[in-house]
């Protein structure tokens, strides 16, 4: 198999790279979804005529066409569609409530929607509260009043076969956050921004092997996004499934033989805690990458043993194209750390006054590279506070070791203000996970009149297993410091997660809160 070379810039369109993945490959079987496979010739073509339909409902260059449909073959052509008229996408969980999505209509000017049929009610109800959205157009069947079945129409049109010129600057992609803490932002990420993204992850990887790659991440997440292309940039196979199940990833990994998969930890919690895992061929398994939230180091020495693959930790954000640190392939892993900053990324820590701290030094992660955001769509406040002197500060909390490598320690807005002292929940939340009774853990500070802040930790233990809370605490007696330990600990059959399976730290408060008063 070729190597992955370096992306063809002149073309600042992203619509060019599945043009270039069939010049360079030629035809081969890129996608198996639901027991079906396509070509990357058969994707290119749905693309195409799915690009002609959207322009003859008005799309034009500029404009914002929201998506809003779980992972499928027409969602993968929404993307390369949508850029090659010029337009951006903006990907919408499909979880989201009416009202939500409503903000994103509104806040974004999209007046044309993707969707699938199940999805039309909750879609009509969001563009009636805004009242300037054009089309809602659906794959399938629909009797919606203002809803068009646009598959029949991908059918018979020829597709278009030129994407229109754009600039690296032209926006591709509006991400819009979760809205768990007020209205959501829409981070703007332009052509350049994703290429340069991608062009990063190459350098650092320039070929994987022959694949394929199982794809269990939602394709409106960005890190299910650019693991898709980069599954096509290297030119090997890919497995989608519609949403994450435990159950259907060790029936894929065992029927295509998969070898490379991208996680958030939630994920391989449930992996590794499948009751029928034993059952099934896993043995073609060789990477994992994993990112969206911290890997506890226990959890990736027991998946190891397990799997008996590699699992390597990654950093990024939706405002970096989700890429900033990562390792190459055979790199030596560095217990609890992301890796380094792929080619083309700068990461600097700095302090509360924003001055560069040295090796080991504790502060806020930021970045500067051709992969960073624009800023927040129609946000000038949000988009200068955290994009400054050129730098992004993430928010994130970390240290830089001696060469470079990248040690996340917090969320900043998580850290536990207690007594006056700072506090760590990852610190303690790894040592809860060397507890082989739990299965996952999330440790948060809630109000004290005293401390202002007091630690509780909220757990989920394992199939079958069994502990108290004073078994918790003197587990973690251990490991942490008297003053570390939580006040509290409450236990739950599952923690709160968004639809990418990262813990909701807001949401573990309130449940912490209404779990310690039963």
């Amino acid at each position: 198999m070729k190597p992955a070379v370096a992306l063809r810039t002149s073309a600042s369109n992203l619509a060019h790279l599945d043009f270039d993945n069939l010049e360079r490959f030629g035809v081969y079987t890129r996608l198996h979804f639901e027991g079906r496979s396509y070509t990357n010739l058969e994707e290119l073509r749905l693309a195409g005529s799915l690009a002609r339909v959207l322009r003859d409902f008005g799309v034009t260059p500029g404009d914002r066409v929201l998506v809003m449909m779980p992972n499928s073959p027409e969602l993968t052509a929404a993307f390369t569609a949508i850029w090659t008229i010029g337009a951006a996408i903006v990907p919408v969980i499909p979880q989201w409530t009416a009202p939500e999505v409503a903000e994103i209509f509104r806040n974004s000017s999209a007046s044309v929607a993707l969707t699938v049929p199940r999805l039309v009610p909750r879609l009509a109800e969001a563009a009636a509260a805004v009242g300037n959205v054009k089309h809602l157009l659906v794959f399938g069947e629909t009797e919606l009043r203002g809803s068009v079945n646009i598959s029949p129409l991908i059918a018979e049109l020829p597709p278009i076969e030129t994407p229109v010129d754009l600039s690296a600057t032209d926006l591709a992609i509006l991400l819009y956050t979760s809205g768990t803490t007020g209205t959501p932002k829409g981070v703007m990420l332009t052509h350049g921004n994703f290429l340069a993204a991608l062009e990063g992850v190459l350098q650092q990887n320039p070929e994987l092997g022959p694949g394929p790659m199982l794809h269990p991440l939602p394709l409106t997440h960005v890190y299910g996004v650019l693991m898709q292309f980069l599954a096509n940039r290297w030119g090997i196979s890919s497995v989608l499934l519609p949403q994450f199940d435990p159950k259907r990833v060790l029936e894929a990994i065992e029927r295509y033989r998969v070898q490379y998969m991208p996680v958030v930890p939630t994920m391989l919690v449930y992996l590794l805690n499948h009751p029928d895992r034993a059952h099934y061929d896993l043995t073609s398994l060789t990477r994992i990458t994993s990112g969206g939230a911290a890997l506890p180091e226990r959890l990736r020495l027991d998946f190891e043993e397990a799997f008996q693959c590699r699992i390597l930790q990654g950093y990024g954000l939706s405002e970096s194209a989700s890429i900033a640190t990562s390792y190459e392939l055979d790199q030596t892993y560095r217990p609890g750390s992301a890796g380094l900053a792929v080619p083309g990324v700068e990461i600097r820590i700095v302090d509360d006054e924003d001055c560069s701290l040295p090796a080991r030094g504790i502060g806020e992660i930021c970045l500067a590279g051709p992969n960073i955001s624009a800023g927040y769509f129609r946000d000038p406040e949000a988009t200068r506070q955290a994009l400054r002197d050129g730098w992004l500060h993430t928010g994130d909390v970390g240290y830089l070791d001696e060469e470079g490598y990248l040690f996340i320690t917090d969320r900043k807005k998580d850290l536990i203000i207690k007594g006056g002292e700072n506090v760590s929940p990852r610190e303690i939340e790894e040592a809860i996970y060397l507890d082989p009774a739990v299965a996952e853990a999330a440790v948060v500070g809630v109000p004290h009149a005293v401390y202002g802040e007091d630690i509780w930790a909220v757990v989920q233990l394992k199939r079958d297993a069994t502990a108290s809370e004073d078994d918790i605490l003197k587990h973690l007696a251990k490991y942490v410091a008297k003053f570390k330990l939580p006040s509290r600990v409450v236990f739950t059959v599952a923690l709160p997660l968004n639809s990418n399976g990262k813990i909701l730290k807001r949401a573990v408060r309130e449940q912490a809160k209404a779990l310690g008063r039963e």
